[in-house]
């Protein structure tokens, strides 16, 4: 049974719990269809004066957080600038890696593809994608097959130094059709440094 205690500073302080939020909208592009939120030691404490706000503090909080491959590409295709020389890019999720298929502009050609890619973490706050197989006919060149991944890392990477909350990634998965992303937090809220999320656009 969760312990609630209270002080006489206003605060109460939650021995454990639990959150699960649907389709959270971070900005019109950037939904995400499930958060779990699982931690210890939460505080809240009412508002030192009218007109500042309350705060929410916890201990370590475990997060897992699911998003759809429709709202993937989403994300993906407000993110594509329109002279960029892929077009038509769609993700389907898959297990354990991501099938990016799209077509490729070179001048008046259009040279259809197909890439795979996997997701994976980089110090436990990047998530960049490795193109591990690329085909189209005989073979995609090499050199295309840089631009593709370029372009998807640069609009698809998340940065989570820029997060209004730290969050530390420890696993990213692809499942069919969609990808789910468990790390760990401690949430401070007001953020005390809010910022975008996640990088891909602007």
């Amino acid at each position: 049974m969760t312990d609630i205690t209270t002080d006489a500073r206003h605060r109460v302080r939650i021995g454990a719990a639990q959150i699960h939020l649907q389709n959270v909208r971070l900005r019109e592009d950037v939904i995400l269809d499930e958060v779990h939120l699982e931690g210890e030691d939460v505080a809240l404490e009412s508002p030192p004066g009218p007109d500042r706000p309350g705060t929410i503090a916890t201990g370590e909080t475990r997060v897992r957080v699911v998003v759809l491959e429709q709202n993937i590409n989403l994300l993906l295709a407000n993110n594509i600038p329109p002279d960029a020389p892929v077009r038509g890019l769609r993700i389907a999720v898959l297990s354990g890696k991501l099938k990016i298929t799209g077509n490729f502009i070179k001048s008046v050609l259009s040279l259809p593809f197909t890439v795979e890619a996997t997701p994976k973490i980089e110090n436990g706050i990047y998530v960049t994608y490795d193109f591990h197989s690329a085909k189209v006919g005989i073979g995609l060149p090499g050199a295309v097959v840089d631009v593709i991944q370029n372009i998807i890392n640069e609009r698809l990477a998340l940065d989570m130094t820029k997060s209004p909350i730290p969050i530390w990634l420890d696993e990213i998965r692809c499942e069919p059709g969609r990808i789910s992303v468990i790390g760990k937090t401690r949430i401070t809220w007001p953020p005390l440094s809010p910022g975008p999320f996640p990088a891909g656009k602007g």
